[in-house]
C-alpha cells in the first residue's frame, strides 16, 4: 500500500461503505495502522497529463462569486487563468454577485452593529476585496511570514477574513479583517493538528 494520501483515502472509503471499521479506521489514521506505512510518495506527472476541473487559489471565489450574475458561469471562469483575472474579464461577475451578497445580508449586518462596505464597482468592497481575490491565486513569499493571504495554514481562518473583507468596512472603528473569526466559524480544529507531515489530524470513526 505505501504511506500516501492514496492508501489513507482508500480505507477511509471503504471504513465509510462497509461495516469494517475495525480493520480500515486504524489504516486512514495518523500513523497507518502498520499496513499505509514506509516513505511518502508524491506524484511526477507532467502537469499537462492533467484535466483542470477547478480552481481554488483564493478559497470560496469560484464557488460563490461566480454563478452566471454576469454572464460568466463556473466552467469559463475554473477555464480562465490569472491572466484572464488581472485583464479584468471575470470583474462584472465578481461585482455583480458581491453586490447581491449585500442585497442579502446588509440589513443583518447593521443589525449586528457592523458596517458594510459600499458596493457597484467603484465602491470600498471592491477596493478592499480585489487585491485578496485577483488574480485567483495562491500567493507564497518566503520572505514574509507565512500565513493567509500568504501561503495557506491549516489554522487558517481563510473564510472568515474572506467575508470580512468583502462584506465590511474595514476602515470603520472596530472592524478589521478578523472580526468574523471566531464568531462564523470554530476558532480551532476540534482535534489538534499534527507537527509533521501529512499535519492533519487522525480522522475520526464513522
Amino acid at each position: 500500500d505505501g504511506d500516501t494520501v492514496q492508501c489513507r483515502l482508500y480505507h477511509l472509503g471503504v471504513a465509510i461503505r462497509s461495516d469494517d471499521t475495525g480493520t480500515h479506521c486504524p489504516h486512514a489514521g495518523a500513523d497507518g495502522g502498520g499496513v499505509c506505512v514506509g516513505g511518502w510518495a508524491f506524484r511526477t506527472d507532467d502537469p499537462g497529463d492533467y484535466t483542470r476541473v477547478d480552481r481554488m487559489g483564493m478559497p470560496a471565489v469560484a464557488t460563490a462569486l461566480i454563478n452566471d450574475l454576469a454572464g460568466t458561469n463556473k466552467n469559463a471562469y475554473n477555464d480562465g487563468d490569472p491572466a484572464d483575472d488581472a485583464a479584468g474579464t471575470f470583474v462584472p461577475e465578481l461585482v455583480a454577485n458581491i453586490d447581491g451578497l449585500h442585497a442579502a445580508l446588509d440589513d443583518d449586518l447593521l443589525g449586528l452593529g457592523l458596517v458594510p462596505c459600499t458596493g457597484g464597482a467603484g465602491g470600498s468592497c471592491v477596493a478592499q476585496g480585489a487585491p485578496l481575490i485577483i488574480p485567483d491565486t495562491l500567493t507564497i513569499d518566503t520572505s514574509a511570514p507565512a500565513g493567509f493571504p500568504n501561503g495557506r495554514t491549516l489554522p487558517d481562518p481563510v473564510i472568515d477574513v474572506t467575508l470580512a473583507v468583502v462584506l465590511l468596512d474595514l476602515s470603520a472603528p472596530g472592524q478589521d479583517a478578523t472580526t468574523f473569526v471566531g464568531v462564523l466559524n470554530p476558532a480551532a480544529n476540534d482535534a489538534a493538528f499534527l507537527d509533521t507531515f501529512p499535519y492533519l489530524a487522525a480522522p475520526h470513526a464513522p
